[in-house]
């Protein structure tokens, strides 16, 4: 589910979720680029791709939100609920993403409007600690993404797919309680 900051670590434990996101901000309240964990109710997997993600579970948009933050309301605070599964918020334009700091933009990812951070190589994603320039949007453009195989990030129950750098699952099992493992 594209999002705004997303990070790669998913605590199955607690309920907690970091994404790999703009500024290392977590869950759908939060500024952030795609997820590499897909815990933050986005997946960056293009539909039919094969890449299965746990995905939050829901009955309205607001089970979607982040406790404590301004949602439902306007981005971030806009996630969504489509057939019982939550949507990672969707930025308008590049306004939306200066959380992501000076360059920030607002981009289609796996046909998502998400929030990434442009890059031409690596220097860029390490100064805003955003991983490295490894994904691109879906019009080419380069972004930064936090992978899930970066030293120091941890898949929770998840495995981590060294091929697209996102955490994947096989089964609900491995999912959150209330999560489903879904492509």
């Amino acid at each position: 589910m594209g999002c705004l900051g997303c990070s790669a670590t998913d605590d199955a434990d607690d309920g907690s979720a970091t994404t790999t996101t703009t500024a290392a901000t977590t869950g759908a309240g939060d500024t952030a680029m795609p997820s590499t964990s897909g815990a933050d109710t986005g997946s960056t997997g293009a539909a039919g791709d094969g890449i299965l993600q746990c995905v939050e579970s829901c009955t309205v948009p607001a089970d979607c939100c982040t406790p404590n933050t301004a949602c439902p309301g306007p981005y971030p605070g806009n996630p969504d609920c489509v057939d019982g599964l939550c949507v990672a918020p969707r930025c308008l334009d590049d306004g939306d993403c200066a959380g992501l700091g000076a360059g920030g933009a607002c981009r289609d990812v796996a046909g998502h409007p998400s929030c990434v951070l442009p890059c031409a190589d690596d220097r860029t994603c390490a100064g805003a600690q955003l991983g490295s320039c490894a994904s691109t949007d879906d019009l080419g453009g380069s972004y930064c993404l936090l992978r899930c195989d970066a030293p120091g990030e941890f898949c929770g129950n998840q495995t981590c797919d060294a091929t697209s750098g996102l955490c994947i699952c096989a089964t609900d099992g491995q999912c959150q309680s209330d999560w489903r493992c879904v492509e």
